[in-house]
């Protein structure tokens, strides 16, 4: 008896194999069929060049961004044909160099195109970037982005700081002349004063306004601040999709891409809201709840704000942030004000906490406790703060580092908002060389003591 091993298989006959192959040749060119039309479907340009600097193919958009070209841009013509006609043609923008050695570098450049990214004005006010890079069988493949409303922001971003920074000369040179009279009017009423009290009065004064501009400059820098990390962060994700898809777009790269975007322009336009609302309406310290909107919302998410606001500075810090919460843990409060909170926290130890140190922990928990009390602890590994730093700590002004990074307001803030606000409580456990924990704690009108557990 045989082993079933040595019993050799039927052999495919040769209309089999035909048959086969015109098959999978089939289902290959509807695939190439499909890849086409979704390319051809892009809003950036597309084009790619064979190892033979042969055009293979160029999308829709490519052709509306060259008109021009569009006769010779066809499978099959060679790239010099096509760099050299639209090069020749772009030469009249350009005077640097005679119309054939800037063709000629231009076309040998685009020709080598390990890593070429080129910004040139197409036409009045139109603005192009065309990335190029070769693909690893030797061809090219190249992307053009229409960069046009970009450019015109920083022409009008330009336009605007020059214009806002003669407004405020002009402003300081009037003000300077009013306090310069205004002064002079002063030193004249005080004149027959006692020379301490004169001096006691003055401190005051400038002391006062001092803590003023502090708050001030404090209130304002946190949105403002957070606005130029957000923009930051998108710039960088931008490059990160552009280098990335200069090999391949995919559906999942162009989603997180766009969500990226999105999330990020939302917390963008949150924070100039606020920066806008402050200078509009700060003339007392506390927070003006009548702005505030309460809500049902879902704790990380929030969270998940102020970490994408604060990316940026966490990645620049040897410090690092572990967050600890439920994900359908859920609030009915005001988000807004609870981003501010847990700001000032991340911002607090980053300048207090690691002083002298060169890492360090941050975690920030957050739970239902046993009397369904949603709870949230904000704590650090740090030097800890000695007794009689904690029996002010939540005092307004009151700081250890004033103009050193702090100016006393960030914890008064939060205590203001969470006492008054919120109607919730907060507290701080510490101990020098222990580190800290910051406590708040907000009744659970959510009741989801169960859900959690299960």
């Amino acid at each position: 008896m045989s082993h079933p091993d040595s019993e050799s298989k039927t052999p495919q006959s040769d209309a089999e194999i035909i048959a086969s192959l015109r098959r999978e040749l089939e289902q290959t060119r509807a695939w190439q069929s499909r890849i086409l039309q979704a390319l051809d479907h892009l809003q950036s340009g597309l084009v790619m060049y064979g190892p033979d600097d042969v055009l293979v193919f160029c999308n829709r958009r490519f052709r509306e961004i060259y008109p021009e070209i569009g006769d010779i841009l066809v499978p099959g013509t060679p790239y010099s044909e096509i760099a050299r006609t639209f090069y020749q043609r772009e030469f009249c923008r350009r005077t640097d160099m005679s119309e054939d050695e800037y063709v000629e570098s231009r076309v040998k450049q685009h020709l080598n195109p390990d890593e070429c990214d080129d910004e040139y004005l197409m036409g009045p006010d139109t603005w192009i970037l065309a990335s190029d890079r070769k693909t690893s069988d030797g061809g090219v493949i190249g992307f053009r982005l229409d960069i046009s409303e970009r450019k015109r922001a920083e022409k009008l971003l330009a336009e605007t700081e020059m214009r806002v920074t003669a407004e405020l000369e002009q402003k300081v040179k009037e003000r300077t002349q009013d306090l310069v009279l205004a002064n002079k009017n002063l030193e004249q009423a005080l004149s027959e004063l006692r020379g301490a009290q004169r001096q006691l009065v003055q401190s005051e004064k400038l002391a006062s306004l001092g803590f003023l501009v502090a708050g001030v400059a404090h209130e304002i820098n946190t949105p403002i601040g957070n606005a130029l990390l957000v923009g930051t962060s998108l710039r960088e994700e931008i490059e990160h999709f552009s280098t990335n898809s200069s090999q391949r777009v995919t559906r999942s790269l162009l989603d997180k891409h766009i969500d990226f975007v999105t999330k990020g322009s939302d917390v963008l336009v949150s924070n100039l809201k606020r920066a806008g609302k402050l200078v509009q309406g700060f003339k007392q310290l506390a927070v003006d709840r009548a702005t505030e909107q309460q809500r049902v919302f879902v704790l990380v998410e929030v969270i998940d704000e102020v970490l994408l606001a604060m990316g940026p500075t966490l990645r620049r810090s040897p410090f690092k942030l572990d967050i600890q919460v439920p994900p359908d843990l859920k609030m009915k409060s005001y988000p807004g004000p609870l981003t501010q909170i847990i700001v000032n926290f991340i911002n607090n130890a980053l300048v207090h906490a690691f002083d002298g140190r060169s890492e360090g922990q941050m975690v920030l928990d957050a739970s239902i406790n046993d009397r369904n009390e949603i709870e949230i602890v904000f704590s650090d590994n740090g030097c800890g703060m000695p007794a009689e730093v904690v029996k002010h700590v939540f005092d307004p002004f009151f700081t250890t580092k004033l103009g050193q990074g702090g100016n006393g307001l960030g914890m008064h803030i939060a205590y203001n908002i969470v006492t008054q606000l919120m109607g919730g409580t907060i507290s701080v456990d510490t101990e020098v060389g222990r580190g800290t924990s910051w406590r708040l704690l907000f009744p659970d009108e959510m009741n989801q003591s169960s859900i959690l557990e299960e």
